[in-house]
């Protein structure tokens, strides 16, 4: 596990970055790098399903001048090695053990997370970021397994949610949000929920179990959950529908934000898709940001 510290003296201002599916490039990192922002979460599938692909987002990404959290996606199984080591400019296997084997290390500002705890304090409250299960591709079955296995040692879908568990016991904030590739489960069934299942003809629900159990167990311990935070099932449906992304049930924020191509045409402009979230004394305030291409 590990933890990394950010703290800001103002209100805190969290881009959330959808799959990229290859959509990422110099115009990205001038905008971002003109952007008043204190954190980047991508929240995976940075390639376009093969590894040189990925590698070649990561090797872009890594230019950015702000701190940032990068969640592998189900399309990032490659060679986590290499990924690694493009996103942070130090060799893969060294920032591969400080993710899965609990040392820090704080040299480059671009980290992986899964399976990591990190932290942000403000001048309003302290908020412990849990880095949720990488690679998910979502449904009742653990992803990958033999690969999971050998990168993070957890081979069943039990083992991660006690991985999740132990995450929650080792935060001392109160305030938590959870970062993942793929959403919870029990946010709805039908194919045009927020993590519905759109490719089967009866829907389901294809949230992940574990995150769900994690949330469920940090509640039960008096933590309160601003905001869980995901992507993966893209917003616009297989049936041409569009998810919500965004919805509040409690006390708690979820947020979906795989729109892809999250680089698009429209008839006045090419726009770019990211969330913005900012952390103040008021409480989470989110909007969608459309980026002119020249914006």
């Amino acid at each position: 596990m590990t933890q990394n510290f950010l703290t800001v003296d103002k209100d805190f201002r969290l881009a959330i970055v959808g799959d990229l599916h290859t959509h990422w490039d110099h115009i990205d990192l001038a905008q971002f790098a003109r952007a008043n922002y204190d954190l980047l979460y991508f929240t995976g599938d940075l390639g376009g399903g093969t590894p040189d692909s990925t590698l070649r987002i990561a090797q872009s990404i890594a230019q950015l001048n702000q701190p940032a959290l990068v969640m592998p996606g189900n399309n990032d199984t490659g060679d986590i090695h290499q990924l690694a080591a493009e996103l942070t400019h130090q060799n893969g296997m060294n920032r591969l053990l400080s993710i899965t084997k609990g040392t820090e290390n704080t040299q480059n500002p671009i980290s992986l997370c899964g399976y990591s705890q990190h932290r942000i304090n403000t001048p309003h409250t302290d908020i412990g970021l849990i880095a949720a299960r990488p690679h998910s591709m979502g449904g009742v079955s653990l992803s990958f397994p033999e690969y999971m296995e050998a990168t993070y040692g957890i081979s069943t879908l039990e083992q991660s949610t006690q991985r999740l568990i132990d995450l929650v016991d080792n935060t001392d904030t109160e305030n938590l949000i959870f970062l993942a590739h793929n959403g919870p489960q029990g946010l709805g069934q039908e194919p045009q929920d927020m993590w519905g299942c759109d490719f089967k003809e009866n829907g389901g629900d294809w949230g992940d179990p574990d995150l769900t159990d994690a949330i469920f167990y940090a509640r039960e311990k008096g933590k309160k959950i601003l905001a869980v935070i995901g992507g993966h099932m893209h917003l616009r449906t297989k049936q041409g529908h569009e998810r919500p992304w965004k919805t509040t049930i409690g006390d708690t924020l979820y947020i979906n934000a795989a729109k892809v191509p999250r680089i698009f045409q429209s008839k006045e402009d090419v726009h770019r898709h990211h969330i913005l979230m900012t952390i103040n004394e008021q409480g989470i305030q989110i909007e969608e940001k459309l980026i002119p291409e020249y914006g």
